[in-house]
């Protein structure tokens, strides 16, 4: 599993078993020992826990970080029945006392403890596992789906020889050219993630390129190629921005069709070599989104002339 699925795998762990919300909950009432606390707060999350956990438990993601936690045995119905007599209004001393109820604030402690560790230690300050706050610091997140053992460095270098070309096209259509693009994520596993550091807008049309052809690409599978082809390219955001670039004299005509050019062919032979935004993949049914990718491969979604 790539670094940046395992952390996002724990950040959702957290988020669905309510972690912070029952930590707190403990750490509140254990900041005043002398004091009865209602420990029965927790019994509502708990529950709310207990059911996102089945959900969890049956994606193979989730199931061997889950065992490696002990999160089945804490889940059990026995567990969960003591627990039940166990959070009631009473004083942080007789809560301490009851092995249950201090295995189930240590369990929720250590997801929390691993997520920040594992955050820290596996990802730079500049990736986050927000996909929008990335495009805001100019990092877009690629997904290059593999099927066999690996990747030919043949077509790692294709890839990045073809990112490289869009994102220096799409700094000097920006006017970013003084920003500083380069790869601050190569992760390896079944799939490979691949993060781009570049400038602002260009890294949110980068995105844009991919979002707008993928969004038609999936919507209008049975147009007819040539149609499809001409009505796609048309609508790109980046053309229009082209346009208005030559129109205001930045660019000249002769650049605005190069740099079309380079857009369409460099961005048909990423999707060809199985290439995306994660987040894209990511959306709706990441399975379905695979799959349809490989259907692509190797064609030209925005044709062969310009």
């Amino acid at each position: 599993m790539q670094k940046l699925d395992f952390v996002k795998n724990i950040e959702i762990i957290v988020e669905k078993l309510k972690t912070n919300e029952i930590v707190n909950a403990f750490n509140s009432g254990f900041s005043q020992p002398g004091t009865n606390y209602s420990y029965q707060q927790i019994t509502p999350l708990l529950f709310l826990s207990k059911s996102n956990f089945d959900q969890l438990y049956t994606d193979p993601k989730f199931i061997e970080i889950l065992n490696e936690l002990n999160a089945p045995e804490v889940y059990s119905e026995k567990n969960l029945s003591h627990l039940t007599t166990i959070l009631r209004s009473t004083t942080a001393q007789n809560i301490i006392a009851a092995s249950n109820a201090i295995a189930l604030f240590n369990f929720h402690n250590t997801i929390l403890s691993t997520y920040k560790l594992t955050k820290a230690v596996l990802l730079n300050e500049t990736i986050s596992n927000n996909f929008e706050n990335n495009l805001e610091n100019g990092v877009v997140i690629f997904q290059i789906v593999i099927d066999e053992e690996g990747l030919e460095t043949e077509k790692y270098i294709k890839i990045l020889s073809a990112l490289e070309e869009l994102t220096e096209i799409l700094n000097k259509i920006y006017g970013e050219e003084t920003e500083k693009s380069e790869i601050i994520l190569l992760d390896s596993g079944s799939d490979t993630n691949l993060g781009i550091k570049t400038g602002i807008e260009t890294a949110k049309s980068l995105f844009l390129i991919f979002k707008e052809i993928w969004d038609f690409a999936t919507n209008f599978k049975h147009y007819k190629a040539a149609q499809k082809n001409k009505t796609l390219l048309d609508s790109l955001s980046i053309r229009a921005e082209i346009k208005l670039k030559v129109e205001q004299g930045v660019l000249t005509k002769e650049e605005g069709l190069e740099y079309s050019h380079i857009i369409k062919t460099r961005t048909d032979d990423l999707i060809a070599l199985k290439v995306l935004p994660k987040q894209i993949l990511m959306e709706q049914n990441f399975v379905e989104n695979k799959k349809l990718l490989k259907e692509f491969e190797g064609m030209k979604l925005l044709g062969e002339g310009e």
